[in-house]
C-alpha cells in the first residue's frame, strides 16, 4: 500500500479505485487505513410495476439490468452492508379499478394476486432485491400523506377546476400540443393512445415553478443515460407556457387510490402515489438511505420520472437522484410486443424451457438500453448453444476431463514452464485489463459489450486449445506443455467466472466452485491473483454449465 502511495500523485484517477480494497485489506495500526473512507451508500430503484397483467420480459428486463448493476456493485466492495435495491408493484389506478371490475372480483383481491407473480418470476430469475414495496400496504400510504402534508406546507399545492384531453391508459393528462384529432377522435401523439376529455376540480402541483430549475438540473447534471435520450427530456423543458400538474382526481371516478388528506372527495393521482415508493424504501420522512445512486426505467415513464419527480423532490427539499438509466423496449420477431397481437412473453415459459441462466444470459446480452431489443426464440436457442454450452461448457469439459487433465489439479500461473505462441501472447494481453474494461462497462449498464468481451477472450481460449491439442499431450516429456497449456485455460475459466456472477450467477457459482474458487471478488478477476493455501484440486464428478438444447 505505501509503495502504491508514493506514486499516488502521479496517476490518482486510476489509483482510487484499485487501491481501496488494497488499503481495506491492509492491518489496523498501518496509517493508511484512517484515509480510507468506506464506500458511499447505493441505492437502486426499478419502476414499480403496474399489476394490471401479469409481469412479461420487458418487466424481468429492467429488474435484471438493476440486479446485475447491484451483484456488481457488491463484488467491488468490501462491505455491502449501504446497499439497498428496491423494486415492487403500483397497485392503484383507475386501470386496477376497471379490471377489477371486468374480472368480477375486489381490487385488493386482484392487485394481491398479480403482484405475488411479480415477486414469484424475480425470485425465481435470482433477483435479489432488498425491499418489494407495494403501493396497497399501509406503511406505503402513511409515506404519501406524509408526502402530500409536505407539498400543501411548501405552498406547493393547490386546487382548480382543471379541463384537459386525458389518457386511461397512462393515467395523466395530455398537453394540446400531443394532441391529434382523427376521424373525429382524439389520439396522444406520443403514444397513439385514444383520449376523452375530462373536466374536473383537482389539487394541482405548481409543476411550472420548477420548470428553469429543472432545465438547470439537466444541463449541468445531465442525470439521464444513455445521452440520447436527453434531447426529449428538453424539448419538454423548452416549452415557457409549462402547464401545472394535476395531481388529484376526483373519488367518484376513482376511489381505488390514497384519499387526499382532509379532502374526502379527491383521490391522490396515481403516479404521486406510485413515485412515492421510492421514499416509502428510505423510510421517509426518516430517510435511511437518500438520494438514488441509479433510478432504472423505460423509455415509456421518462417524463414522470425527469419532470414530475424531481419537480417533487425540489419542493419537498431533497436531493435528486444521480442518475436516470432509461432503458428500450422489446420487439418479438421485430413486431411490437402487444396483448392485443398475442405475442407477449411469458418470461415464466422461457425459465422452464431455457432455464434461469439462459434466461438472464439472452436478456442481457441481447438488450441494450439505447435501442429496442429484439426477442427471437430461435435466435436464442441459437446464441445458449453456441455460448455458454459450445463455447464456455466445452471450454471447462476440455481442461477438466480426466482424459485431458489426469492429475485433476489446477497448476499454478504464471506457469513455470516457458511456452509461448501468438495465440497466448494476445491471450494473456486480453486478460490483462479485462476486468477493468468489463467493469467499465457494466458500471455504465452496457452488460452486453461487457459479455461479449468475456465470450471474445474465451473463444481465443478456445482457439489456443484446438492450436495446443493437450489431448495428444500424452507422453512424458509432453507433461510441462500440458501444464502450460492448463494453466493459462483454467485461469482464463476462472476470470470469466468471475466477470460473469453479475448475469449469470447461478452458472458462475457452478464454474468457480469446479475451480474451488473461494475468493470470488471482482479484483481477484486478475491473472495470478488466486490465492492459493495448498494444492488447488478440482471439484470431484461432471459439471455441467449449460446443457446444450
Amino acid at each position: 500500500a505505501y509503495n502504491c502511495l508514493i506514486h499516488f500523485y502521479k496517476r490518482p484517477a486510476m489509483l482510487i479505485p484499485r487501491l481501496h480494497p488494497i488499503l481495506q485489506r491492509s492491518p489496523s495500526f498501518l496509517p493508511v487505513r484512517q484515509f480510507c473512507a468506506p464506500p458511499p451508500p447505493y441505492m437502486i430503484t426499478t419502476p414499480i410495476f403496474y399489476v394490471n397483467s401479469s409481469p412479461h420480459i420487458g418487466h424481468l428486463y429492467s429488474c435484471l439490468l438493476a440486479d446485475a448493476h447491484c451483484r456488481y456493485t457488491r463484488l467491488t466492495r468490501t462491505n455491502s452492508e449501504n446497499l439497498i435495491f428496491s423494486t415492487g408493484t403500483d397497485e392503484h389506478g383507475l386501470k386496477v379499478q376497471q379490471a377489477a371490475v371486468r374480472e368480477g372480483v375486489e381490487p385488493g383481491q386482484l392487485v394481491g394476486e398479480v403482484s405475488q407473480k411479480f415477486r414469484t418470476l424475480f425470485n425465481l430469475c435470482g433477483v435479489e432485491y432488498t425491499d418489494f414495496v407495494r403501493t396497497s400496504s399501509e406503511q406505503h400510504k402513511e409515506v404519501v400523506r406524509e408526502v402530500w402534508d409536505k407539498l400543501e406546507r411548501e405552498g406547493g399545492l393547490y386546487k382548480a377546476e382543471y379541463g384537459g384531453w386525458y389518457s386511461v391508459q397512462e393515467e395523466a393528462f395530455v398537453p394540446e400540443t400531443q394532441v391529434e384529432k382523427k376521424d373525429g377522435r382524439h389520439f396522444s401523439l406520443e403514444t397513439g393512445q385514444q383520449l376523452e376529455w375530462a373536466k374536473e376540480v383537482n389539487w394541482m402541483f405548481r409543476l411550472s415553478k420548477y420548470r428553469e430549475e429543472l432545465l438547470s438540473w439537466h444541463t449541468e447534471s445531465h442525470p439521464v443515460w444513455p445521452p440520447q435520450f436527453r434531447g426529449q427530456v428538453l424539448s419538454w423543458l423548452a416549452d415557457t407556457d409549462m402547464s401545472d400538474l394535476s395531481v388529484s382526481r376526483p373519488s367518484s371516478r376513482l376511489h381505488w387510490g390514497v384519499p387526499v388528506p382532509r379532502d374526502s372527495e379527491q383521490t391522490i393521482y396515481v403516479w404521486v402515489d406510485a413515485l412515492a415508493s421510492y421514499l416509502t424504501v428510505s423510510r421517509y420522512p426518516n430517510m435511511v438511505t437518500w438520494p438514488p445512486t441509479v433510478q432504472v426505467l423505460g423509455k415509456d415513464i421518462l417524463k414522470f420520472h425527469s419532470i414530475y419527480w424531481p419537480a417533487i423532490l425540489m419542493c419537498l427539499g431533497l436531493h435528486l437522484p444521480t442518475k436516470l438509466l432509461v432503458h428500450s423496449h422489446w420487439t418479438v420477431d421485430q413486431v411490437k410486443m402487444s396483448k392485443s397481437i398475442g405475442n407477449v412473453v411469458d418470461p415464466n415459459t422461457l425459465v422452464d424451457k431455457y432455464t434461469v441462466d439462459g434466461t438472464r444470459y439472452f436478456l442481457l446480452r441481447e438488450g441494450v438500453p439505447h435501442s429496442d431489443g429484439n426477442f427471437s426464440e430461435s435466435y436464442m436457442v441459437q446464441l445458449l448453444n453456441v455460448e455458454l454450452a459450445d463455447t464456455l461448457g466445452n471450454l471447462l469439459n476440455r481442461s477438466t476431463s480426466k482424459g485431458v487433465n489426469r492429475t485433476q489439479t489446477i497448476p499454478p500461473f504464471p506457469s513455470p514452464h516457458d511456452f509461448s505462441s501468438p495465440t497466448y501472447i494476445d491471450l494473456v494481453s486480453q486478460l490483462g485489463d479485462l476486468n477493468h474494461r468489463v467493469g467499465s462497462l457494466y458500471n455504465s449498464f452496457n452488460f452486453y459489450q461487457g459479455i461479449v468481451q468475456i465470450m471474445a477472450v474465451v473463444r481465443l481460449t478456445n482457439q489456443l486449445v484446438q492450436e495446443q491439442q493437450p489431448w495428444t499431450l500424452k507422453r512424458e516429456e509432453d507433461q510441462p506443455r500440458l501444464e502450460w497449456v492448463l494453466s493459462i485455460t483454467l485461469e482464463t475459466l476462472r476470470i470469466a467466472g468471475i466477470l460473469l456472477q453479475p448475469v449469470v450467477p447461478g452458472l458462475a457459482g457452478r464454474l468457480l466452485d469446479k475451480l474451488s474458487v473461494e475468493e470470488r471478488e471482482w479484483d481477484r478477476a486478475v491473472l495470478g491473483r488466486r490465492r492459493r493455501k495448498g494444492a488447488s484440486t478440482l471439484l470431484e464428478g461432471k459439471t455441467v454449465l449449460y446443457s446444450k438444447i
